[in-house]
């Protein structure tokens, strides 16, 4: 990250943090120089200077030219960092309040989700409160740090976790990856079709079935279909598990 990044992560607007990074680099200067060194236009870097002066990092030095000069720096970005890390953990503690966020009693059968990236929260939200059994079939073996960390909790608190998925040179990182965590892993056997269909099942309660690749191109185009249909799931189960008995382990 350099140094105008640094600072707007700091929450510094882009002519604050280019400003503050020539101050930075040059320690002393006039506005001219500032401008020149920034790119920020002159009469944008007057009012600006004027408000860091007064938030004591810039100090004025007597001369012909308005010169200035960056002071007490390290500690007014110090204090700035303690501050967000004060921020964030109250952020945390209050998180706390909705970690036992029950789900509404009533629910419907189905439910749309579209896009990858939204059916992996919602797989990591649901893996989270998985009680038995996690099973699942996939393709790609997509790695998340989200997903990851979920999955291990569960299978430290008891719950089974049984993925089938394509096991090749390309992915057979990733599937050692959940295998890592501590899910059973097997490759799936091309004797039940070219391309698997995505699936999962929770606790014999709730599944998904995932519409992508090949059929969809863009990730961001996937569909899932969110169940809790118990003849859906009992399908998909009985599927599962003859697959399971026909797939090699990883």
């Amino acid at each position: 990250m350099d140094r105008i990044e640094f600072l707007k992560s700091l929450e510094f607007s882009e002519y604050e943090s280019k400003i503050l990074a020539s101050f930075m680099q040059l320690q002393t200067a006039t506005p001219k120089q500032i401008s020149q060194d920034s790119g920020v236009p002159q009469n944008k870097i007057y009012p600006l200077v004027k408000g860091f002066e007064h938030q004591g990092i810039l100090s004025k030095i007597p001369a012909n030219t308005k010169t200035y000069q960056l002071i007490n720096f390290k500690s007014f970005i110090d204090k700035k960092i303690r501050q967000k890390e004060e921020n964030l953990n109250q952020l945390k503690q209050d998180h706390k309040n909705f970690e036992d966020l029950k789900q509404p009693e009533h629910q419907h059968i189905f439910s749309l989700i579209r896009g990858q990236k939204a059916i992996m929260d919602k797989l990591a939200e649901e893996n989270s409160r998985a009680e038995k059994e996690i099973w699942g079939m996939n393709r790609n073996w997509v790695v998340w740090g989200e997903g990851l960390r979920e999955m291990q909790k569960a299978i430290k608190r008891g719950v089974q976790v049984k993925l089938i998925g394509e096991i090749n040179e390309e992915t057979k990182s990733r599937a050692q990856e959940w295998k890592n965590v501590g899910c059973k892993i097997k490759a799936y056997n091309k004797k039940f079709g070219e391309y698997p269909l995505r699936f999962s099942i929770i606790d014999n309660k709730q599944a998904r079935i995932t519409l992508g690749k090949p059929e969809i191109k863009n990730p961001k185009d996937y569909i899932t279909i969110w169940t809790k249909s118990k003849p859906l799931i009992a399908i998909l189960k009985t599927q599962f598990q003859e697959m399971w008995k026909e797939c090699k382990s990883f």
